[in-house]
């Protein structure tokens, strides 16, 4: 008897309910409510569909020149209420010298290297190939120690 109750209850409850089949466009269409700041030309929300990624948010909204897309994710999907900040370039005040690279000119900008120095950078690199490490600069007549501490943060390889 207990069991013939709970079947028709479960059958009243199920014959109470409207079901209807889930839609895979019902859920594409609903949407997102995304903030964007930092350097856009319109600052504030955007609608967006469910699912998009930032890639997908850049293409909706205008960025100013200075706008620096590097440290973003393009790929990582938006959520509702997520706020994205475009960040702004910055240039870098003192622009890093490649020894591999460089030429005389550019060598010379660098603290403590002159003409002369520059020169046997140029030199040591055309016999020997390529710097492998900042510290094979050592090997240059002319830079010791101090002096490559003094340049290290302008130069690379």
């Amino acid at each position: 008897m207990k069991r013939l109750l709970i079947f028709l209850c479960l059958l009243l409850a199920a014959c109470t309910l409207d079901l209807k089949p889930v839609r895979m466009e019902d859920l594409r269409s609903d949407s997102i409510t995304v903030s964007v700041e930092g350097e856009v030309e319109h600052p504030g929300t955007v609608q967006m569909n469910l699912y998009d990624t930032v890639d997908d948010l850049l293409n909706e909204v205008s960025l100013t020149e200075d706008a620096d897309l590097t440290s973003l994710n393009r790929q990582m999907m938006l959520k509702d209420r997520d706020v994205i900040v475009i960040p702004e370039k910055h240039e870098k005040e003192n622009p890093v010298v490649s020894v591999n690279n460089a030429g005389a000119e550019e060598l010379t900008s660098l603290p403590g290297i002159g003409k002369s120095t520059a020169e046997k950078i140029i030199a040591y690199r055309t016999e020997n190939g390529r710097f492998q490490t900042i510290e094979d600069l050592l090997n240059v007549s002319g830079i010791g120690e101090a002096k490559l501490e003094k340049i290290r943060e302008f130069i690379s390889l």
